[in-house]
């Protein structure tokens, strides 16, 4: 073998000791962080008594228990459905932003105005934006004052507090970013050359989004979406503040049961929770190839 390629074969496992090593805390971070305390969950929830012993017998006595009781099922499907409804307003609200801020805002400073003013909710805690929200949705809110001054309706209604619809209300501003922010990234990557080429060919406009802009931005969709799906799924506040516990979704059932010191029975839903999570993102990476994407 020549002296020099010998050489180069040594920096390579040179650098890639150095790439194990300086991966080393970040592996050791997420193992500790994530990957054993998710073990612990699936343990705990085969455990048959409540007590909290390393030498607890194991058995799937509450896995029963859940597909036993519809109840259970049926919650599970309520907390599935309310996250493909926001993630549906989410994309049309989120992309129609994006497209505004990035095709129509001309000036930079515009574009960055814009942005900063989506961000500046996320300044506050979840719990204080949720808190935020009861004024605007109560009886005498601030949306039924609306109402009624635009002569929409006579008298106030009770259908944004305590109600799904005030949940979804809820949850659209807190998630619309999620779909946005992604689709804004991408979208400003795609090079203006491309766009103006479909138009010297007498491209319409309709195509040249729906051929052109739609297919270039689709990992931007797709990562928004991911987001809003599993912060969706893992939402307990709202459903707790803005619902008043009239209703409950997977997220709200693990504290209530935690809560009642039910830790193994709280453990399976968790771990039916992270099997809904996990079965959802295989199913979207798997319906859109994020590896393909950007591809004219």
């Amino acid at each position: 073998m020549p002296p020099h390629q010998h050489h180069r074969m040594s920096t390579v496992r040179e650098r890639a000791s150095v790439s194990y090593l300086l991966a080393l805390p970040a592996t050791l971070w997420m193992i500790g962080g994530l990957i054993v305390p998710i073990l612990f969950i699936v343990w705990v929830s085969f455990w048959t008594t409540r007590e909290f012993a390393l030498d607890n017998p194991l058995s799937l006595t509450h896995y029963i228990k859940l597909f036993d009781k519809p109840v259970y099922l049926k919650l599970v499907g309520h907390t599935v459905l309310q996250t493909m409804v926001l993630m549906g307003i989410t994309l049309v609200l989120g992309y129609c932003m994006a497209y505004f801020i990035v095709g129509k805002v001309q000036r930079d400073g515009r574009k960055y105005l814009l942005i900063f003013l989506l961000i500046i909710p996320f300044w506050t805690s979840a719990l204080i934006r949720t808190i935020a929200w009861i004024p605007f949705l109560g009886v005498n809110g601030v949306i039924n004052q609306s109402l009624i001054f635009l002569g929409l309706i006579d008298e106030p209604i009770g259908i944004f507090l305590y109600s799904r619809t005030g949940i979804t209300l809820a949850q659209v501003s807190f998630y619309t970013l999620m779909a946005t922010g992604p689709v804004v990234y991408v979208m400003r990557n795609i090079p203006p050359s491309v766009l103006q080429a479909a138009q010297c060919l007498k491209a319409s406009p309709f195509h040249v989004f729906w051929r052109i802009t739609v297919p270039l931005t689709l990992p931007g969709i797709l990562i928004g979406q991911l987001l809003v799906f599993l912060n969706v799924m893992a939402d307990f506040a709202t459903a707790a503040a803005i619902g008043g516990n009239k209703f409950a979704y997977l997220g709200n059932l693990v504290l209530l049961l935690y809560d009642s010191g039910q830790l193994p029975f709280a453990s399976v839903i968790a771990v039916v929770m992270m099997v809904c999570m996990l079965a959802g993102v295989a199913m979207m990476l798997k319906v859109v190839d994020i590896r393909r994407l950007g591809a004219l």
